[in-house]
Protein backbone atom coordinates (compact mmCIF):
# COMPACT_ATOMS: atom_id res chain seq x y z
CA UNK A 1 0.00 0.00 0.00
CA UNK A 2 1.08 3.35 -0.62
CA UNK A 3 0.73 5.83 2.24
CA UNK A 4 1.06 9.21 1.88
CA UNK A 5 1.92 11.38 6.15
CA UNK A 6 0.64 14.51 6.21
CA UNK A 7 2.71 17.15 8.74
CA UNK A 8 0.29 16.89 11.78
CA UNK A 9 1.40 13.16 11.56
CA UNK A 10 4.98 13.83 12.23
CA UNK A 11 4.30 16.65 14.83
CA UNK A 12 2.03 13.62 17.16
CA UNK A 13 5.82 11.59 16.72
CA UNK A 14 7.36 14.34 17.97
CA UNK A 15 4.82 14.18 21.32
CA UNK A 16 7.47 12.25 23.65
CA UNK A 17 10.78 12.28 21.54
CA UNK A 18 11.47 16.15 20.66
CA UNK A 19 11.45 19.33 22.30
CA UNK A 20 8.45 20.49 19.37
CA UNK A 21 6.90 18.13 20.86
CA UNK A 22 5.73 20.32 23.74
CA UNK A 23 5.15 23.09 21.82
CA UNK A 24 3.30 21.51 19.38
CA UNK A 25 0.97 19.40 20.79
CA UNK A 26 -0.04 20.43 23.85
CA UNK A 27 -2.91 18.49 24.38
CA UNK A 28 -5.77 15.57 23.67
CA UNK A 29 -7.05 15.31 20.14
CA UNK A 30 -10.41 13.64 19.57
CA UNK A 31 -10.45 12.13 22.93
CA UNK A 32 -6.55 10.81 23.10
CA UNK A 33 -4.06 12.31 24.89
CA UNK A 34 -0.44 13.03 23.39
CA UNK A 35 0.71 9.91 25.19
CA UNK A 36 -2.09 8.13 22.96
CA UNK A 37 -1.79 10.16 19.89
CA UNK A 38 2.15 9.56 20.24
CA UNK A 39 1.69 5.20 20.60
CA UNK A 40 -0.47 5.45 17.51
CA UNK A 41 1.91 7.16 15.16
CA UNK A 42 4.68 5.73 16.68
CA UNK A 43 2.79 2.40 15.82
CA UNK A 44 1.98 3.66 11.85
CA UNK A 45 5.32 4.37 11.39
CA UNK A 46 6.63 1.19 12.22
CA UNK A 47 3.83 -1.01 10.39
CA UNK A 48 4.33 1.47 6.79
CA UNK A 49 8.26 1.05 7.14
CA UNK A 50 7.58 -2.93 7.32
CA UNK A 51 4.96 -3.34 4.98
CA UNK A 52 4.22 -0.53 2.97
CA UNK A 53 5.25 2.13 0.71
CA UNK A 54 5.44 5.49 3.09
CA UNK A 55 6.39 8.95 1.39
CA UNK A 56 5.26 12.89 1.98
CA UNK A 57 6.06 16.13 0.48
CA UNK A 58 8.34 18.35 1.32
CA UNK A 59 6.43 21.29 1.76
CA UNK A 60 6.46 18.95 5.49
CA UNK A 61 9.70 19.91 6.20
CA UNK A 62 8.59 23.71 5.82
CA UNK A 63 5.64 23.27 7.61
CA UNK A 64 7.44 21.84 10.99
CA UNK A 65 9.45 25.15 10.94
CA UNK A 66 7.07 26.83 10.74
CA UNK A 67 4.60 25.72 13.45
CA UNK A 68 7.56 25.54 15.77
CA UNK A 69 8.25 29.60 14.84
CA UNK A 70 4.39 30.17 15.70
CA UNK A 71 4.26 28.63 18.75
CA UNK A 72 7.47 29.79 19.95
CA UNK A 73 7.05 33.44 18.85
CA UNK A 74 4.09 32.49 21.56
CA UNK A 75 5.99 31.83 24.21
CA UNK A 76 8.71 34.38 24.12
CA UNK A 77 6.93 37.54 22.68
CA UNK A 78 8.57 40.64 23.97
CA UNK A 79 12.57 39.80 23.95
CA UNK A 80 14.59 41.63 21.80
CA UNK A 81 16.41 40.17 18.83
CA UNK A 82 14.19 37.10 19.56
CA UNK A 83 13.93 35.70 15.61
CA UNK A 84 17.33 35.09 14.89
CA UNK A 85 17.02 32.53 17.82
CA UNK A 86 13.41 31.44 17.65
CA UNK A 87 14.39 30.10 13.69
CA UNK A 88 17.84 28.32 14.85
CA UNK A 89 15.41 26.76 17.23
CA UNK A 90 12.72 25.69 15.12
CA UNK A 91 15.22 25.02 12.27
CA UNK A 92 15.50 21.81 14.46
CA UNK A 93 12.25 20.17 13.65
CA UNK A 94 13.64 20.12 10.04
CA UNK A 95 16.04 18.26 10.68
CA UNK A 96 14.06 15.78 13.08
CA UNK A 97 11.47 15.55 10.04
CA UNK A 98 14.29 14.12 8.04
CA UNK A 99 15.75 12.06 10.79
CA UNK A 100 11.93 10.42 11.51
CA UNK A 101 11.39 10.34 7.66
CA UNK A 102 14.78 8.43 7.20
CA UNK A 103 14.23 6.04 10.58
CA UNK A 104 10.54 4.80 8.66
CA UNK A 105 12.14 4.35 5.09
CA UNK A 106 9.39 7.30 3.89
CA UNK A 107 10.54 9.52 1.23
CA UNK A 108 9.93 12.88 0.52
CA UNK A 109 8.54 13.94 -3.31
CA UNK A 110 9.18 17.27 -4.31
CA UNK A 111 6.56 20.24 -4.27
CA UNK A 112 7.02 21.37 -7.94
CA UNK A 113 5.79 23.44 -10.66
CA UNK A 114 3.19 20.99 -11.83
CA UNK A 115 2.33 20.13 -8.14
CA UNK A 116 1.55 23.59 -7.43
CA UNK A 117 -0.76 23.80 -10.97
CA UNK A 118 -3.02 20.81 -10.07
CA UNK A 119 -3.89 22.39 -7.43
CA UNK A 120 -4.71 24.96 -8.30
CA UNK A 121 -6.48 23.68 -11.13
CA UNK A 122 -8.31 21.30 -8.38
CA UNK A 123 -12.13 22.79 -7.90
CA UNK A 124 -13.18 20.22 -5.34
CA UNK A 125 -10.01 21.47 -3.08
CA UNK A 126 -11.49 24.57 -3.22
CA UNK A 127 -15.20 24.38 -3.18
CA UNK A 128 -14.80 22.25 0.12
CA UNK A 129 -12.48 25.13 1.66
CA UNK A 130 -9.44 23.21 2.15
CA UNK A 131 -6.29 25.99 2.03
CA UNK A 132 -3.33 25.81 0.11
CA UNK A 133 -1.36 23.66 1.97
CA UNK A 134 -3.35 21.41 2.86
CA UNK A 135 -4.54 21.10 -0.96
CA UNK A 136 -1.07 20.83 -1.86
CA UNK A 137 -0.41 17.20 0.16
CA UNK A 138 -3.69 16.12 -1.13
CA UNK A 139 -2.73 16.77 -4.87
CA UNK A 140 0.87 15.76 -4.19
CA UNK A 141 -0.81 12.32 -2.24
CA UNK A 142 -2.96 11.93 -5.29
CA UNK A 143 -0.46 12.79 -8.24
CA UNK A 144 2.23 10.10 -6.51
CA UNK A 145 -0.62 7.25 -6.40
CA UNK A 146 -1.11 6.97 -2.91
CA UNK A 147 -3.63 4.35 -1.43
CA UNK A 148 -4.32 6.18 2.09
CA UNK A 149 -3.32 9.72 3.58
CA UNK A 150 -2.45 9.67 6.90
CA UNK A 151 -3.78 12.73 8.53
CA UNK A 152 -4.61 14.78 11.89
CA UNK A 153 -6.50 16.97 10.54
CA UNK A 154 -10.70 16.62 10.28
CA UNK A 155 -11.19 18.40 6.82
CA UNK A 156 -8.34 16.14 5.11
CA UNK A 157 -9.89 13.48 7.17
CA UNK A 158 -13.92 14.26 5.09
CA UNK A 159 -11.88 13.65 2.06
CA UNK A 160 -12.25 9.94 2.90
CA UNK A 161 -12.97 8.11 -0.52
CA UNK A 162 -13.03 11.92 -2.77
CA UNK A 163 -9.94 11.15 -4.53
CA UNK A 164 -8.92 8.21 -6.71
CA UNK A 165 -5.69 7.00 -7.56
CA UNK A 166 -4.12 5.85 -11.31
CA UNK A 167 -5.66 2.55 -10.50
CA UNK A 168 -9.31 3.65 -10.15
CA UNK A 169 -9.33 2.75 -6.16
CA UNK A 170 -10.52 5.32 -3.77
CA UNK A 171 -7.85 7.23 -1.63
CA UNK A 172 -8.52 6.65 1.57
CA UNK A 173 -8.25 10.08 4.70
CA UNK A 174 -7.80 8.89 7.97
CA UNK A 175 -6.18 9.62 11.62
CA UNK A 176 -3.75 7.64 12.56
CA UNK A 177 -5.79 5.47 14.99
CA UNK A 178 -8.10 4.22 12.06
CA UNK A 179 -5.41 3.54 9.96
CA UNK A 180 -4.53 1.52 12.34
CA UNK A 181 -6.79 -0.96 11.74
CA UNK A 182 -5.73 -1.03 7.81
CA UNK A 183 -2.32 -1.26 7.78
Amino acid sequence: MRVYLDTGVFIDYFIDRSHAGHYLRKGSRRGRTPKKLHKDVVSCFSRISRKHEGFTSCLALYELEHALVTELKKVYKGSSHLTPFIISSARSAVVQGMTVAQLYNVKFLDLSERIVKKQLQELTLQHRGIMAADSLHVVTAVHADADMIISTDTHIQKLDNVFQNSSGSQIRCMNTDVALTLL
